[in-house]
């Protein structure tokens, strides 16, 4: 075998890249290519083998709530290697090539959605949260709201959208702050048009929206697939639900994502949606200090944490640190007594609060004293981690 390095996407890689992704996803050509169109092929990272592209992935730049502050995180799709490489260890060195350039790139966080767990696993990849698919009937939708109304959406309304947006994500943990390609998939994706619906106050003030698609299943009849939904007063949640039940002269079920919950069910009469578990994302702490300070904290909570991390991937993740929180905020310092034992994966967990270090310890990725696990626990504390989006 070749030597294999990490190197920028080509001009010359395209055809080779473009039918490793069709094979690995069962798409077209021409459908990949129009991925790529949007999503960019200079965002694209390439594994060769001696000159030839063996593997590929898709980098994408956003950022992920927690403790209601904006981390920055850098989305990793698209990862393929040709089918006739396989097994060949390709994949695996793309991702171990991967996570000590994001580290000196400055990334705190990547995160990615798995098609197989055991290989991010072995790089420090672990669970972090979840995205269920939800269905609702349309004879459930019921709401009655005097405040305000819905009005479709324009280019021109987009800043108010995005701004809607980040106020209701802040509120969730692991929801995306979305940059440019995931927008791009909110108004439009794999060729479908979404509609956009805004919930305006008296005032003109734009407090909940949904983008929505009718997805025809026999003639006159359809169900509402939304692309999103948000919301932050709840009568702007209501006046949604009374737009959406106005469909159900011909509408079977409302489809949308989410977590285990959604803050709509709170505002229907009666909860009769059918929630399934599509996913369990998982997320990589890719610069330690800049992650544990970086994302937010209970203003509640004044306490110090003594970490013992094992990254053998990132060396300057490798060792003991003290993150210290007080007033929402936390400062990372190196050193201390290292009272909490933890994998790369065991703080991913912890930090999305996907798993209690407790539970974590359960599952041998964390260690320490029970009064040291409690402590933590609440440092950590937060609501269910969870996000709508795909990627």
């Amino acid at each position: 075998m070749h030597e294999r390095a990490l190197t920028d996407f080509r001009a010359g890689d395209r055809s080779a890249v473009v039918r490793n992704l069709a094979l690995a996803f069962g798409a077209t050509h021409e459908s990949i290519e129009s991925w790529m169109e949007f999503a960019g092929f200079d965002n694209l990272r390439v594994l060769r083998d001696g000159e030839r592209p063996a593997a590929c992935l898709l980098q994408i730049a956003m950022g992920q709530y927690f403790g209601g502050v904006s981390v920055p995180m850098l989305g990793v799709a698209g990862v393929a290697v040709a089918p006739e490489d396989r097994g060949r260890g390709h994949a695996r060195a793309l991702m171990h090539a991967f996570v000590p350039e994001a580290a000196a790139a400055g990334w705190p966080l990547a995160g990615l959605y798995a098609s197989t767990h055991t290989l991010y696993r072995g790089v420090g990849f672990e669970h972090a949260g979840y995205r269920f698919r939800h269905t609702i009937p349309f004879a459930q939708l019921a709401a009655r709201e005097t405040r305000g109304r819905v009005v479709p959406l324009a280019d021109d309304d987009r800043p108010e959208v995005r701004a809607c947006h980040a106020a209701f994500g802040a509120l969730h943990d692991g929801a995306l702050d979305r940059g440019p390609y995931i927008w791009h998939r909110i108004h439009k994706f794999r060729g479908v048009e979404y509609l956009g619906f805004g919930a305006r106050d008296d005032d003109g003030r734009l407090a909940g929206y949904l983008y929505l698609h009718q997805s025809q299943r026999s003639l006159g009849v359809f169900d509402i697939l939304l692309s999103d939904l948000a919301f932050t007063e709840a009568w702007a949640g209501r006046r949604l639900i009374e737009f959406l039940a106005n469909f159900a002269m011909a509408g079977v079920d409302l489809v949308f994502h989410g977590g285990p919950t959604h803050p709509l069910f709170e505002l229907l009469p009666q909860q009769r949606q059918r929630s399934e578990l599509l996913d369990s994302w998982l997320l990589r702490i890719v610069d330690v200090p800049r992650a544990l300070a970086a994302r937010g904290y209970s203003p509640a909570v004044h306490a110090d944490v003594h970490l013992d991390v094992d990254d053998p991937l990132v060396p300057a993740n490798h060792g003991r640190f003290v993150l210290r929180v007080q007033g929402g905020q936390a400062v990372v310092e190196p050193g201390g007594r290292g009272d909490l034992r933890t994998t790369a994966r065991g703080l991913a967990c912890m930090y999305s609060g996907y798993a209690t270090p407790a539970q974590a310890a359960v599952l041998g990725l964390v260690s320490g004293e029970p009064a040291v696990l409690r402590a933590a626990a609440g440092v950590f504390a937060g609501g269910t981690p969870w996000m709508s989006d795909m990627f």
